[in-house]
């Protein structure tokens, strides 16, 4: 007959708090990147960029062809900064980061779809969200060298911010960037939320000074349906088929990891005609617990809707905060 050991209270606790530790929720599956060959850049790569065709493939959904760019600063580059834009994706993010990076002396690098990256034949926003996830770890692993002593960080607006986000929460690509910073939105934090505003029954959403009731509700479904195979997105009384569909797909949802101690964050945010992009955003920076306080900045006047960085004030906060924060947060493995 085996003995029985007793441990000690402070024994158990600490095992305990061991296992929280480590049992952190599960990634979605990557997929993969295939470089197709040279390509032309698009007029808004930045200076001295080399573009390529590539080919991502996901578990699940068809393949997506894009252009992936990347352009060297002079010298030894102090971190690379991957560029992402708006809407479907279909064209490479500038508006005047770029070049401003590439001079500061980090590797920048851009990426644009054929076609937007959300489409998957209905299959879901979630899934379709490996395709930039796939791109961020390839680029990581190949462009940035897998170094762990510079920085690797993101910048993206709308949708942009939305892929780094779902990257993060779904697809472990927390564990590789340093500093995220997301312009407007992600507007697809609780798309069950924004399909049927009377589902929210929380407080108002004070996002910031200038807008202490930010609005969160999509004012036309056809996108969210689109990407769900559903029809009753922005309608009254949606059948609960639809709204947990909704739910699941959204980046708040069930497998999602919100602790990102390695991770610093960043919001930006235009609250002049504000869209439901404000309120989105910030379900999103109530549930993640990064590096840093989340940093949250408003902006009024020059911008509207989603596009902050219209305000130049905004803009050269972003490069300001972007040269003092893309620094290495992971230590080497």
């Amino acid at each position: 007959m085996s003995a029985v050991v007793f441990l000690p209270a402070v024994v158990l606790m600490a095992l305990a708090s061991l296992a929280q530790e480590v049992a952190t929720p599960p990634t979605l599956p990557l997929g993969t990147v295939k470089i197709l060959g040279p390509a032309t850049c698009p007029s808004n790569a930045a200076k001295g960029a080399v573009c390529k065709s590539m080919r991502v493939s996901c578990p699940g959904i068809p393949d997506l062809d894009g252009t992936l760019g990347v352009t060297k600063p002079t010298g030894t580059a102090q971190g690379s900064i991957v560029l992402i834009s708006g809407s479907g994706g279909t064209a490479f993010y500038n508006s005047g980061f770029a070049d401003a990076y590439v001079t500061d002396g980090f590797r920048v690098v851009q990426f644009s779809w054929n076609t937007d990256w959300e489409s998957t034949g209905a299959i879901g926003l979630k899934t379709a969200a490996c395709r930039p996830a796939t791109v961020l770890q390839y680029v990581f692993n190949t462009v940035h060298q897998k170094s762990r002593t510079t920085g690797y960080c993101g910048q993206g607006l709308s949708a942009g911010g939305a892929t780094m986000a779902f990257a993060m929460a779904h697809y472990g690509l927390a564990d590789y960037l340093d500093y995220v910073v997301i312009g407007g939105g992600p507007g697809v934090s609780r798309l069950d939320y924004g399909c049927d505003r009377a589902l929210y029954t929380g407080p108002k959403l004070n996002l910031c000074p200038q807008l202490t009731d930010a609005p969160y509700g999509f004012g036309n479904g056809d996108k969210v349906n689109g990407w769900e195979n559903t029809t009753t997105c922005a309608t009254r009384n949606p059948p609960q088929a639809d709204i947990d569909k909704w739910a699941s797909d959204s980046i708040i949802s069930t497998g999602a990891n919100y602790s990102y101690p390695k991770t610093s964050m960043s919001w930006y945010f235009c609250t002049t005609k504000p869209n439901n992009s404000t309120g989105q955003g910030k379900f999103l920076i109530d549930q993640v617990l990064p590096r840093n306080v989340p940093d949250v900045n408003c902006y009024s006047g020059i911008c509207q809707n989603e596009a902050v960085w219209q305000d130049p004030a905004a803009a050269d906060a972003t490069k300001a905060e972007m040269l003092s924060m893309c620094v290495p947060n992971h230590t080497a493995r």
